[in-house]
């Protein structure tokens, strides 16, 4: 006797195998603006004056944290690791894979000598082929969603500009990773003060088309963001306010 299958059950197994051969969803900037919160609240150094420092961190996750609003970073990364971050920062260390589980990376700028200091953003991603970011990505599975934070815009002279520029860095993050771009997030809170006045359309796109870029910022006290670039435009969101 042929055993019938009904047709509703295999309608619906065929779209779970298409979204599984699709991949994971478009990122939920929900996810991002909760994710950004938490390190906002429990890792964000500050400075000897007590205002918010410049630092960045890495860290990977696994790929519900980057589509369901529901789930809790608290679950991967904890209020004790965080605070353990943020006692590294403050006194101006690495976390190098510090946490319990060995999925975060951070760093503030470090000073080289009286005249130069390596970029925090930097400081992550170099020398390339032996960074913090490749020892990251050695712990990070294929089906990790992995997140780059800084707290500050990257600098156009420095970051975007100069021969030691982090564009490099990026493409060997996501050369390394193999997988569709989307399981990956750059991510910025507030614009570096000093490139209000510059060319952030055509800077922002040089990150976009390695990593897609996104700015998470606070708004009325609520943490909230967008993808930074559509359609080849930069969206006002992740500019600085007309004057």
């Amino acid at each position: 006797m042929v055993s019938v299958v009904p047709l509703r059950g295999v309608i619906i197994f065929l779209c779970l195998l298409h979204l599984c051969v699709q991949g994971v969803q478009d990122v939920d900037t929900v996810c991002l603006a909760q994710m950004t919160q938490y390190f906002y609240d429990n890792v964000q150094p500050k400075t000897g004056q007590g205002t918010d420092a410049q630092y960045a961190l890495s860290i990977y996750v696994p790929p519900a944290h980057c589509v369901d609003s529901g789930t809790n970073i608290e679950n991967v990364f904890d209020k004790e690791d965080a605070a353990k971050v943020k006692m590294l920062l403050n006194r101006g260390d690495k976390c190098e894979l510090c946490t319990k589980q060995q999925n975060v990376i951070a760093s503030r700028p470090v000073r080289i000598d009286k005249k130069t200091t390596e970029h925090a953003e930097r400081v992550l991603l170099y020398p390339v082929g032996n960074s913090l970011m490749d020892k990251l990505l050695a712990k990070a599975s294929d089906k990790s969603f992995v997140v780059f934070y800084s707290y500050n815009s990257p600098c156009v002279t420095k970051c975007l500009k100069s021969a030691d520029n982090i564009l490099e860095g990026l493409r060997n993050w996501i050369n390394k990773r193999k997988i569709e771009r989307k399981m990956n997030a750059f991510v910025f809170q507030e614009i570096w003060h000093k490139d209000k006045n510059k060319d952030l359309q055509t800077e922002f796109k040089k990150i976009d088309e390695i990593v897609p870029l996104y700015r998470c910022m606070r708004i009325s006290n609520v943490m909230e963001c967008q993808k930074c670039v559509n359609n080849n435009g930069v969206e006002p969101f992740c500019l600085p306010k007309k004057k």
